[in-house]
Formats: structure tokens, C-alpha cells, sequence
């Protein structure tokens, strides 16, 4: 489980993001950002679940933004890759996890492993696969545990039924009460972390 060190970790990292974000819920607008707070508690249900796994677990984020969950899961996961399609807030990535990184410092606080892999393209594209597995040695197949805001849901969704490995999950984030079913995936939890935002699913 979570010590309290790494309690206390968890939550300046929280509040350390909580202060740059953007939108709530739904899938309009150009960017939208995850509540650490709330996601939090979908990763205490993930670690309950036997889903995370320090030694196991390749995470990847399919739209990371500034990476913020890809620091916060860190944690918990043998890889966490993003990626981002968007230059100007991928950018935003390494001010901030510099700036997060001398937060922890001073607070003596446990800084982020060095388990993070984040790039910037088409989560969609060969190219950034390509990318993924140079740095990382991991395939879209290899990845057990995938994750993104709802804007772009049901294209990723098409993506994993097609290329990820059987038994994969899908984490999604900014539902709200109606779920969305998915052809060749089954919906495993449909209130991760009972923050009535995200819903986890599985390829069949």
C-alpha cells in the first residue's frame, strides 16, 4: 500500500498541478486536465485490484499533456510513457516537473522515478511507436495499462481492440453518467476510485 512518506508525496504533486488546471469534465474544448486529487483514489482501486505492479506494470498515457499523470503514477509502474500531440503543452513538461522536482526538495519529499517516457507526436502514429520502443523497449502490445481524458476515447479505443494485447486495460477519465460500450472490450469498473469521473475497461 501507500506509505506515509509517499503519501505526502502524492499530495504536493497534487497540489503542485492543481494549480494549472484546465476544464473538468465532458469532451469539448481544446484541453482538459486530470484532477490528481480525484485520480488518486482510481489508483488505490488499481493497486487493489492487483493492476499496478512496480516491477510488471507498463503504463502509457495517450494524451499526457504536461504529464502530470505519467509524475504521479511513476510511482506505481515499471514504465509510464506518454505522449502528446500538441508542441507548445508538451513543452510545458519539464518546466514544471523541474519546478515540481525542487518542490519535493525542499520538502524532502521522494522525488518521481526515473521510469518516465514522454514524447511528443500521434499517439495514433507508427512514428511514435517507433520512438516508444527505442527509448523504452516496450510495444503498443506490451502495454497493460492504458489511460486518457475522454475527448479522444472512442478513436483510442479503436486503436486498442486493433493492436493492444489481449487482457490490456483502458482507463478513461471525464465521464460523467452515461458509459460509452466498446466493440471488443468489456467495461471491468465503471466508477474507478467511486469518483463518478472515470471508468475502466478491458480488451477482450
Amino acid at each position: 500500500m501507500i506509505d506515509s512518506q509517499l503519501e505526502k508525496t502524492l499530495h504536493a504533486i497534487s497540489e503542485f498541478f492543481d494549480r494549472y488546471k484546465v476544464g473538468y469534465e465532458g469532451n469539448k474544448g481544446y484541453r482538459k486536465t486530470t484532477d490528481l486529487f480525484k485520480f488518486r483514489h482510481a489508483v488505490i482501486d488499481l493497486m487493489e485490484a492487483g493492476y499496478l505492479d512496480r516491477e510488471k506494470t507498463i503504463f502509457w498515457d495517450l494524451g499526457c499533456g504536461d504529464g502530470r499523470v505519467n509524475v504521479f503514477i511513476s510511482y506505481f509502474v515499471k514504465y509510464s510513457i506518454g505522449t502528446e500531440i500538441e508542441p507548445l503543452i508538451f513543452e510545458e513538461y519539464e518546466v514544471r516537473k523541474k519546478e515540481l522536482e525542487n518542490t519535493l526538495k525542499r520538502h524532502l519529499l521522494q522525488l518521481p522515478p526515473d521510469n518516465i517516457y514522454l514524447f511528443q507526436g500521434d499517439s495514433l502514429s507508427e512514428a511514435i511507436e517507433r520512438q516508444v520502443f527505442k527509448h523504452t523497449g516496450c510495444s503498443f502490445c506490451d502495454v497493460d495499462l492504458f489511460y486518457t481524458y475522454i475527448t479522444l476515447h472512442d478513436v483510442f479505443a479503436e486503436k486498442i481492440i486493433r493492436d493492444a494485447k489481449k487482457g490490456a486495460k483502458y482507463l478513461v477519465y471525464g465521464f460523467s453518467k452515461i458509459l460509452p460500450s466498446y466493440h471488443g472490450m468489456k467495461l471491468v469498473n465503471p466508477n474507478v476510485g467511486i469518483q463518478n469521473i472515470m471508468a475502466l475497461y478491458e480488451k477482450m
